[in-house]
């Protein structure tokens, strides 16, 4: 934060979030968002030359009207669906020099741009202005941080607030978060892992945050005594949070695991106080596409209304998201979430054994599977080919296939579904950044190998 201007906006975002963004109904939090997304389409959509036509052709403007947009669409329409007219070659070749440079700082003017991680196919570029980035770095320690941990950033005769970030690339939007009160360290995960882990112990932080397999590998070297830290909060990023994990972090740190579910297409959600992952809907408003009869899983389809520079509208993820059973302790009327189960292609499709539609098999379904067939099974990655399902496992019990095929074949038989064949394959370390895909559905002559990449 470069001035005293910046502190107080980014104080403001905090204040009106932490106290303010609070409503009890659905009913009160939907009007809410109704008026904030009418001032959004009134101001920002004229501004898009893609939106232009919808703005014209009918006043005033219904979420109804506006057509459903994905990764293709923000891709092949980019230079018309920002408001700073920045055309998507000169977007692309800023973040691919900084990812090159390893120096995320160069920016468009008074905008950031970011490079999309890719794991759902074409990499893209993301925008951000400086008025978004303080909004934002508000709006996320507001929801991220606990009760301690803002008694610490409020209390200016103690040490700053530390917040030590493991991630693939750096950004200006995370580099917001540092001021006087909060310490914020990049560690980059393109670099050796052990020397990550040696600079961490010499520099502890008060917040941990880290994608789920980076986390699970510090609770590791943790146990074994290479690791120091003592941690006030722990935050899961950027992968899918998987239960053995949580179990493994927990107990290695002596915290509850939060998650802050973010992507490119802004801030989704966050862990509230009492333990449940809510969508952000102080930020951003959410349609379910419901993928079963039970309306139990969904993907998002995103309007962000707080965004002006690259616009998010009706925007529909790949996520699959499931739906808490019961609603939040905490009373608060955002959608609670059970968990982020994965992406789209990680649903796996198999043919019914009544005929018909293939039937989809959920990868919450999977992992419980894979849970319960114990086998000292530590890690897996499961592919579904043309051929079949390709399995890689990591474990020390010689039972730990055939345990793992016969709870496979029982998932796959109660799902009233038929068993694919199960190959067995030599395990493959990910690459270094890499995210973690535990299950994944391969297209069509696609090399099983790739899901681990």
């Amino acid at each position: 934060m470069r001035t005293a201007g910046d502190r107080m906006r980014v104080a403001a975002g905090f204040a009106r979030t932490r106290w303010g963004s609070r409503f009890t109904s659905r009913a009160a939090l939907r009007a809410w968002q109704s008026r904030r997304l009418q001032a959004f389409f009134d101001r920002q959509l004229p501004r898009a030359p893609y939106y232009r036509p919808f703005v014209q052709r009918r006043s005033p403007v219904r979420l109804c009207d506006l057509p459903i947009a994905d990764k293709d669409t923000l891709l092949t329409h980019f230079d018309a669906l920002n408001t700073r007219g920045i055309r998507f070659d000169h977007a692309m070749t800023l973040a691919l020099a900084a990812e090159r440079s390893r120096d995320f700082c160069p920016e468009l003017g008074d905008v950031t741009v970011g490079l999309s991680s890719g794991t759902s196919g074409r990499r893209g570029v993301f925008l951000v202005s400086r008025r978004e980035r303080l909004l934002w770095a508000g709006t996320i320690l507001a929801r991220a941080l606990s009760a301690e941990s803002v008694a610490r950033l409020a209390s200016p005769w103690r040490p700053p607030l530390s917040i030590a970030l493991f991630l693939r690339a750096n950004s200006n939007l995370y580099a917001t978060l540092h001021s006087r009160r909060v310490g914020f360290a990049f560690y980059d995960l393109l670099q050796p892992l052990d020397a990550l882990i040696d600079a961490l112990s010499c520099r502890p932080p008060d917040v941990l945050v880290a994608p789920a397999t980076v986390l699970r590998r510090l609770a590791e070297a943790h146990g074994s005594g290479a690791l120091g830290i003592a941690p006030r909060q722990v935050i899961s990023v950027a992968e899918t949070l998987e239960p053995d994990d949580t179990v493994l972090i927990e107990a290695a740190f002596g915290r509850r695991v939060q998650q802050i579910y973010q992507a490119t297409e802004g801030f989704l959600g966050y862990t509230c106080p009492a333990g449940g992952l809510h969508l952000n809907e102080a930020c951003v408003h959410v349609e379910p596409e419901w993928l079963d009869a039970a309306h139990s899983r969904f993907h998002p389809i995103v309007t962000d209304f707080t965004r002006d520079t690259q616009l998010i509208v009706r925007y529909r993820l790949d996520d699959v998201l499931r739906v808490a059973e019961e609603p939040c302790p905490c009373g608060d009327a955002s959608l609670t979430l059970a968990a982020i189960d994965g992406r789209r292609d990680a649903v796996l499709l198999l043919p019914a054994l009544a005929g018909g539609e293939p039937r989809a098999i959920f990868p919450d379904l999977v992992r419980r599977a894979l849970m319960l067939a114990g086998g000292g099974v530590r890690d897996y990655r499961v592919a579904q080919t043309a051929a079949g399902l390709d399995v890689r496992l990591v474990s020390d019990d010689p039972r730990a296939t055939a345990l793992v095929r016969h709870e496979l074949e029982a998932l796959f038989a109660q799902q009233g579904v038929v068993t694919p064949a199960i190959a067995f394959l030599p395990w493959r370390e990910e690459p270094p950044g890499g995210k973690r895909i535990r299950i994944r559905r391969l297209a069509i002559g696609e090399a099983a190998v790739e899901v681990t990449a």
